[in-house]
């Protein structure tokens, strides 16, 4: 599949998060290319999108996973200098405590010419604790960049304002239905079933097309989180 990679209603009930990142890689899918490295790749959520743009994926974390090829660090990268024509990087710095020498890492087993395709998260809550170190401004997503002689083609953002309130109001009633169905221990499913679930979800799935993720002062000020996609001088 290589249309929008959209989140999964089974796994979350809060897709406009997902929604916004997923239009914007659809949108950069020219950015794919070659041999891939899926940095952090986590339960890789992308795969199904991205796996028919590359020739090959390779996809590295440092938590076992099903599907995963390589368990490492993000620095170093047991790879060599200039492998991959693409470099995908979702929702990682965050987690690591030395983004500077990840991205650095990034930018040498980039080929000249190759790209790598960055998101992080900024007005977002902690997640994944203890491992959750930093937020960067858009700004320093494109500081960080350049520092390690990547040229920045494109910045976006996760949404503005607006994507930000609605997702805190969804993820919150969502988090209260999930506790409401915790205390009442076997009667739970009268509260978290398919039907709260849809309920939840549909309305998101009637506006997630609509969802921007240009950068506009109001989305510079407040947003989930920045994207970008820079690529290795030639």
């Amino acid at each position: 599949m290589n249309g929008v990679p959209y989140s999964n209603r089974e796994t979350t009930l809060s897709l406009l998060p997902g929604a916004v990142v997923g239009r914007w890689l659809a949108d950069n899918a020219d950015a794919v290319s070659g041999l891939l490295l899926d940095l952090g790749a986590g339960n890789q959520p992308f795969k199904v999108w991205y796996s028919g743009l590359a020739e090959k994926c390779v996809s590295v974390d440092v938590t076992p996973a099903p599907g995963l090829d390589v368990l490492s660090l993000a620095a170093p990268l047991p790879f060599r200098s200039a492998a991959f024509d693409t470099v995908l990087c979702t929702q990682v710095l965050e987690h690591v405590h030395d983004a500077e020498a990840v991205v650095s890492e990034i930018a040498r087993i980039l080929k000249p010419g190759g790209r790598v395709i960055i998101t992080i998260p900024f007005l977002y809550p902690t997640h994944e604790a203890p491992f959750d170190f930093w937020r960067i401004t858009h700004l320093g997503l494109r500081s960080v960049l350049t520092r390690h002689g990547l040229e920045v083609d494109t910045v976006a953002a996760q949404g503005g304002p607006g994507l930000l309130v609605s997702h805190y109001m969804i993820a919150g009633f969502a988090q209260l239905v999930m506790l409401i169905a915790k205390r009442l221990g076997r009667f739970g499913p009268l509260v978290d079933n398919r039907l709260v679930r849809a309920l939840i979800a549909t309305p998101q799935d009637l506006v997630r097309t609509r969802l921007s993720y240009r950068l506009t002062p109001a989305s510079r000020a407040a947003s989930l989180g920045y994207m970008a996609v820079a690529r290795k001088p030639e």
